[in-house]
């Protein structure tokens, strides 16, 4: 049984920034999400230059697990920016 690889998405900030390719928002603490293609995908600053994308499952359970973000204030960022 071979197993399917999930890709997952690396933006250089340039493309995260430009505002044609989609819009963008910081959620709080490390992450960001970034709509490509009506699609949102949430992401993490990896380097000065680079975000790398995080599935919504890693997502999901550091908002149900962490004890240290804020996680009150990412679930209200993102409302806003799916409300946009």
């Amino acid at each position: 049984m071979s197993k399917t690889r999930i890709h997952s998405l690396s933006l250089h900030k340039d493309k995260f920034r430009d505002k044609a390719v989609g819009p963008y928002a910081a959620l709080g603490g490390p992450f960001y999400i970034k709509k490509i293609l009506g699609k949102s995908h949430y992401l993490i600053k990896a380097s000065e230059s680079f975000y790398h994308e995080v599935t919504p499952q890693c997502f999901e359970m550091t908002m149900k697990r962490s004890t240290i973000l804020d996680t009150a204030e990412i679930k209200k960022n993102l409302e806003a920016f799916n409300a946009k």
